[in-house]
């Protein structure tokens, strides 16, 4: 989807008023009636405001991303991006006299890629260079020229392809070449390339033919060659192949892989330039058996971005956590009329009585939020359209003799039950170790190694 056609030059402006609401209303101004469809412009401003006090859309780094639905909305989105000289003055919150620029995002009722969307917008404007041009430019001409052009960068799509001149290159090529071999033998659907591993990303497809490559990034703008796929997973280490088993996770769950697929895996160290290692997978035997059929992958209902996004925010739980270590966390994924049975609130709900949109894990504004609560004991409960639905939620499940490795503590014992009882998916992040593991009808798949101090 190109975001830079949902932005006409008309709609991008110098803000004169400082006051929050005024702001949006400026902003709503160079909407034309006909687009609007007859929709009355202070009702989307008081939906904004209302949205605001809920949970703030500031993204940090001045830039502010104010947004909602509008019901008979003639366009499926429309944007508008204002420069603000001096600041914004909201409920006297220091963030917002930060803020120097306000991008506008509404969206019609029936979209149904909104969070998609969102996410796009919040990753275009977290991206230090783009925020730097923005913030520096002399005039609104030049402004508008940046916050344009910071769309055209984030959906290039032609990759500059290094050629293999340098010593490591040679050594790129070679394996390869010996990579092609094992393919054919191995009888591989796909390749997955360890793309962290390159500043400049080789051309590997005339090694390959017509196999599928598989780029597996941290970045999520990494652009890539016509025909190739990506998958974004965060590492949660250095070491080789890292990423793989949340990519394959990630891959079965959209439809890149299947249960059956053999693959050719190729990796190294991250940013060294040169592969070192290449690792034939066999999908259905390296994983559990919960994955030998795809009508298993997903709980009824659940969206594989939501799975996605789950996996995500573990690892930075995982990784991060708080104070250097890992935070310990669970989250079950399913229909809530199957789980409901098995929950009792440990504390009041933190959730209850938010609209849905303010509270699904695919809104990026999620995420602080998401990761303070994952301090309180219990679990979150999330529904198959991400919609958090409780947390610090206390999982009771009739006994099970409990097939798990020794040293595991409650929530995995809980994740396993629960997955056992409903249809559903449940992550575990490991306080003690920061190991992520899922369960999916009584099996175990840790995704992440247990992490080395």
């Amino acid at each position: 989807m190109r975001l830079k056609r949902f932005l006409p030059k008309s709609r991008i402006i110098d803000i004169k008023s400082s006051d929050f609401a005024s702001a949006l209303g400026e902003l709503l101004q160079t909407v034309p009636d006909s687009v609007l469809n007859g929709t009355n412009r202070k009702d989307v401003v008081s939906d904004l405001v209302s949205k605001e006090k809920s949970i703030s859309t500031y993204l940090g780094n001045g830039i502010c991303i104010p947004h909602t639905r509008v019901k008979g909305l003639k366009n499926k989105y429309v944007f508008a991006a204002g420069r603000c000289p001096n600041g914004i003055k909201f409920e006297n919150l220091e963030e917002y006299t930060n803020t120097k620029m306000l991008f506008l995002l509404l969206s019609g009722d029936e979209a149904n890629s909104y969070f998609d969307v969102l996410a796009k917008l919040s990753k275009v404007f977290s991206i230090p260079d783009t925020i730097e041009k923005i913030r520096s430019a002399p005039d609104v001409s030049a402004f508008g020229n940046e916050v344009l052009g910071a769309f055209d960068r984030s959906q290039d799509s032609i990759l500059k392809l290094g050629s293999f001149k340098s010593e490591s290159s040679k050594i790129n090529e070679l394996i390869a070449k010996c990579a092609a071999r094992a393919v054919k033998v191995a009888k591989c659907a796909s390749i997955i390339l360890q793309g962290d591993v390159f500043e400049t990303l080789p051309d590997f497809s005339k090694y390959f033919g017509d196999k599928k490559i598989i780029l597996v990034s941290e970045h999520a703008n990494t652009p890539i060659p016509s025909g190739w796929d990506t998958i974004n997973v965060r590492a949660f280490s250095d070491a080789r192949f890292s990423q793989l088993r949340s990519a394959i996770i990630v891959g079965l769950t959209r439809g890149i892989l299947k249960p059956k697929d053999k693959l050719c895996c190729l990796g190294g160290l991250r940013g060294s330039g040169q592969i070192d290692s290449v690792v034939i997978l066999d999908i259905a035997a390296e994983f559990s058996d919960i994955f030998i059929s795809q009508k298993n992958v997903l709980p009824d209902g659940v969206r594989p971005e939501v799975i996605e996004r789950i996996i995500d925010i573990a690892t930075e739980l995982s990784v991060e956590g708080r104070e250097g270590k890992p935070v310990g966390c669970l989250f079950v994924v399913g229909k809530i009329s199957d789980l409901q049975a098995h929950l009792k609130q440990l504390i009041l709900n933190p959730f209850h009585g938010y609209a849905p949109e303010d509270r699904n894990i695919l809104n990026p504004f999620m995420d602080e939020t998401v990761k303070e609560y994952s301090l309180i004991d219990g679990a979150f409960i999330i529904d198959g359209s991400g919609i958090m639905e409780a947390a610090g939620a206390l999982i009771h499940t009739p006994d099970f003799k409990l097939q798990l490795p020794g040293g595991l503590g409650a929530r995995h014992a809980a994740a396993y039950a629960i997955s056992l009882m409903a249809d559903c998916i449940s992550v575990v992040v490991s306080s003690s170790t920061g190991q992520i593991t899922l369960f999916r009808k009584g099996q175990m798949m840790p995704i992440t190694e247990k992490r080395r101090e």
